[in-house]
């Protein structure tokens, strides 16, 4: 386990969403995580276990008047997120920390130039700069994302571009500032698996030049795989297993993290299906008690239903949420 300070950490954090006066619904549950400095944190799982909705919290982005938080810390840099003045927040979104949301064509404002878009986020966070001090700045973020022309980019309007081409110009605008945190809600989704590598590449080339932090949300293992330093799978809100990338990968010892990468195609694949996890992920006003898994997993005794599993360490960095890990899969 790393001796250095961590750049964010989550403490036992409990989201839940207020439906009514009386009724709440939990998205997330005592969930614990930290980001180290320079490093990247893949957050896997399939849709609807919680991924996004831990991301868009760590910003405070979620609605104020639905979200209640019912437990734990946010810190960034030792600071309480959570306990932030809005005032002070601000400062810190998109400068200290930003973010790359999951759909890049409803992520810009069609009634503006993408130079106009950059610029403003420039000037919001540098109030004495010059409008052209600004323009060069977002001139030389859009070249450092590798569009060609980049003039005539800034004055373009984002429906005129494609999709690959606005993610380009999210990256960059995601990175103006030099943020120490960038946060990634499927920044590859809906991409072409040749644009989707070039943007992974592209990902990667800025984070050895800045040194950025980066958490990237995803249910693809490709994309994990290329770009995690360490994985967290997660499932019904809460952590299920967590790693270095290659020690999660090659001795996954939760059974749904066995079961995602069972299921993901490989070239040494002989059968002619591929494996599949029964069922799907429940609604969050369905979730099973106990390990929210219980009611999928093919090891599930009544120990699993009575209470959620408690984490426990594998490896030195390397920990698994599941009551029967040992007896499903013994050290190898």
């Amino acid at each position: 386990m790393t001796n250095r300070e961590p750049l964010l950490e989550v403490r036992d954090l409990s989201i839940a969403f207020r439906m009514d006066r009386k009724t709440t619904l939990d998205a997330v549950r005592n969930l614990s995580f930290c980001v180290y400095p320079g490093e990247t944190l893949g957050i896997l799982g399939e849709s609807g276990c919680g991924k996004s909705v831990t991301c868009m919290s760590i910003l405070r982005l979620l609605p104020e008047k639905t979200t209640v938080y019912g437990s734990g810390e946010i810190l960034f840099e030792g600071q309480s997120l959570l306990d932030m003045p809005e005032k002070n927040l601000r400062k810190i979104r998109g400068r200290e920390i930003s973010m790359i949301f999951q759909e890049p064509m409803t992520s810009l404002n069609p009634l503006f130039t993408v130079g106009d878009q950059l610029m403003e986020i420039v000037r919001v966070h540098n109030p004495g700069i010059s409008k052209g001090e600004a323009y060069n700045l977002a001139l030389e973020a859009v070249t450092d994302v590798r569009i060609p022309n980049p003039e005539r980019i800034l004055e373009s309007y984002p429906f005129t571009m494609s999709g690959g081409m606005l993610q380009r110009i999210m990256i960059a605008m995601a990175m103006l500032n030099k943020p120490k945190l960038l946060i990634c809600d499927e920044p590859t989704t809906a991409l072409d698996v040749t644009i989707q590598a070039q943007v992974l590449d592209l990902m990667n080339r800025l984070k050895a030049e800045s040194g950025t932090s980066i958490i990237i949300v995803t249910h693809d293992l490709g994309v994990i795989s290329e770009m995690s330093d360490r994985v967290m799978v997660m499932y019904g809100g809460r952590k299920c297993e967590e790693g270095e990338a290659n020690e999660v990968f090659f001795y996954p010892k939760h059974p749904y993290t066995q079961g995602l990468i069972a299921s993901h195609p490989s070239a040494s694949l002989n059968e002619e299906r591929l494996p599949m996890i029964p069922g799907s992920v429940p609604s969050l006003k369905d979730m099973p008690k106990g390990c929210p898994f219980n009611n999928r997993c093919p090891y599930s005794t009544e120990l699993c239903v009575s209470g959620p599993p408690a984490e426990e360490t594998v490896r030195e960095s390397h920990v698994v949420c599941c009551h029967n890990w040992k007896e499903v899969t013994p050290d190898a």
